[in-house]
């Protein structure tokens, strides 16, 4: 049962349900935004307070579980009357088992606060005070509430683990009561390509048959999965793909299900004018992904947030494939360290008192929450296809010891690949030696035992006064026209980048960036998706020239 819509809110500056909600609000949307019918800014000492009720749904099954999807940032949950739970991060999705107090009348009541300057929790790019690449901020609600009705034997979870090799999908089951026996039934395009029956234990694999149907963006073939257990019927699919590092041509580089591929993606920070984090529905998704693949591109870097499963179905279904950022936070930065990082690169160990000071996370409660939130991330990815990498630290944003969650990351998923420091401040770990790029020249030397890896770069700025968020313009380096622009893309790609797949073994790119961004204007579409300021043809053109060929 989906339960966005209005709900009763009010912002007052004490805990306790009011008694008298003055307006609505339309969740998913955040209070800063248009869409959610408020459009206020949000202190640090606002109590934010949301009420819904809802009838019983009609249903011979037995348990009732209430889930958000976002709530940013502390978020005390409160049903019929009873306190239930409080989460605290703002980015991953969250949920409780409401079946004891479930009624034929039901209230939800919500208190939530936001302190986007917190030290302790995750922000990614939202500020207080926005300007250039920082954004106004998301608080309360920002993605979608809903009851999921499930028997009271049911699977709770599971894991999918492709292994192409072998040619087998292994499954692991986490349960509540008793839902066996499992039937699993692959198909694909409609018809029965295997099948399995698990009487007890909680792994089991798939055999499939082959050929395989690889995932691939050129191919991006998806199978359905069925599991029957009891009363419980889960639909799902998965992917046949394996990701890893290969040499070629006497460099490591990103491998396709066993083969070299070069990867050209675009940072996408996934921001839309009138929702801000929260993308409106499922064909605005849809529309910035096809626009992807229009241009193009083969991957895209999800930077700094994290999308509800909607997106990353979209992305499996389109053929993308995903780098996953983790959200950074911590306290406030030294200014000098990333003002001069993209002109040089700071060699510095992040596990020293005094770089861990310089980059805001002197909390030992500020490391605690990043290192504890960390296999839930995961755990809630962990299934989408299409993502081949996670990004532990961009650009030395609270930072700290790489090295050792680099390790930690890959004993949580050894099926992917992991950025451990993207941009600057390298420690040497990771798969991809990473560097961003702005302000000079790309020059990059080969990579003695990583991915050489151009993970920022460009920024070009066209400001179109007509589709921008504001006056300002905020922009790596600025162009009058759409021909200039252009123009300046092209020469960029044939005299620097793609000389430096041959010479440096450059093996994979993230243009910066999908769309402009509120002052920023160095999108290859504007804010509002309306005018596509790069070529689509010509960048067609630029990436069928990056690809390995042979």
């Amino acid at each position: 049962m989906m339960l966005n819509g209005p709900w009763e809110f009010e912002i007052t500056k004490k805990r306790g349900l009011p008694t008298f909600f003055s307006r609505e609000i339309l969740v998913p949307f955040a209070v800063e935004t248009s869409l959610s019918g408020v459009h206020k800014e949000v202190t640090a000492d606002d109590i934010l307070h949301y009420r819904k009720t809802f009838k019983k749904e009609k249903s011979p099954t037995e348990r009732a579980i209430l889930h958000f999807d976002g709530v940013d940032q502390i978020c005390d949950v409160f049903f019929n009357g009873r306190k239930i739970g409080r989460h605290i991060g703002g980015y991953l999705p969250f949920a409780y088992d409401v079946t004891e107090i479930y009624q034929e009348e039901n209230e939800i009541y919500l208190e939530v606060t936001d302190d986007v300057q917190n030290d302790v929790l995750p922000r990614g790019k939202q500020s207080k005070h926005p300007g250039g690449i920082w954004y106004t901020s998301t608080s309360g609600v920002y993605q979608s509430v809903w009851l999921e009705i499930v028997p009271e034997d049911y699977i709770s979870s599971f894991r999918m683990t492709p292994n192409v090799n072998e040619g087998k999908l292994h499954l692991s089951f986490s349960t509540f009561g008793d839902p066996y026996p499992m039937q699993i039934v692959a198909r694909r395009k409609g018809h029965v390509v295997a099948h399995a029956l698990l009487l007890q234990g909680n792994e089991i694999d798939l055999v499939l048959p082959k050929p395989l149907d690889l995932w691939s963006p050129e191919d991006p073939n998806l199978y359905d999965l069925e599991i029957y257990a009891k009363e419980d019927y889960i639909t799902s699919y998965f992917a046949m793909r394996e990701y890893g590092t290969i040499d070629y041509q006497g460099h490591k580089v990103f491998a396709l299900n066993g083969k070299p591929y070069f990867l050209s993606g675009v940072l996408d920070q996934g921001y839309v004018p009138e929702s801000g984090l929260t993308y409106p529905s499922v064909e605005a998704m849809e529309f910035d992904l096809k626009l992807l693949k229009e241009y193009g591109f083969n991957m895209v870097r999800k930077h700094i947030k994290l999308e509800p499963m909607l997106w990353y179905s979209v992305a499996d279904r389109l053929g993308l494939i995903v780098f996953q950022d983790f959200v950074n936070g911590g306290g406030k930065y030294n200014t000098f360290l990333f003002a001069t990082g993209t002109f040089f690169q700071p060699k510095r160990r992040d596990d020293k008192p005094s770089f861990i000071q310089s980059v805001g996370r002197e909390s030992p409660v500020s490391r605690a929450f990043f290192e504890q939130t960390m296999d839930p991330f995961v755990r809630h990815l962990y299934n989408v296809p299409s993502i081949a990498s996670y990004v532990l630290f961009n650009e030395a944003w609270g930072q700290f010891e790489s090295k050792r969650l680099e390790q930690k990351l890959r004993a949580l998923d050894p099926t992917r690949l992991v950025d451990a420091v993207s941009g600057w401040c390298d420690q040497g770990g990771g798969d991809f030696d990473s560097h961003h790029i702005y302000f000079r020249k790309v020059h990059l030397k080969p990579s003695k035992s990583r991915i050489l890896f151009l993970s920022e770069f460009g920024g070009y700025s066209l400001h179109l006064k007509e589709h921008s968020w504001s006056k300002k313009v905020f922009g790596y380096k600025r162009f009058k026209n759409k021909d200039k622009l252009n123009k300046a893309f092209k020469k960029l790609y044939e005299e620097q980048l793609i000389p430096l797949r041959d010479k440096a073994g450059l093996a994979a790119l993230v243009y910066t960036q999908l769309s402009d961004v509120e002052e920023e204007t160095n999108g290859l579409v504007t804010y509002d998706r309306k005018v596509k300021k790069a070529d689509p043809e010509l960048f067609r053109a630029l990436n069928e020239e990056l690809k390995f060929h042979d």
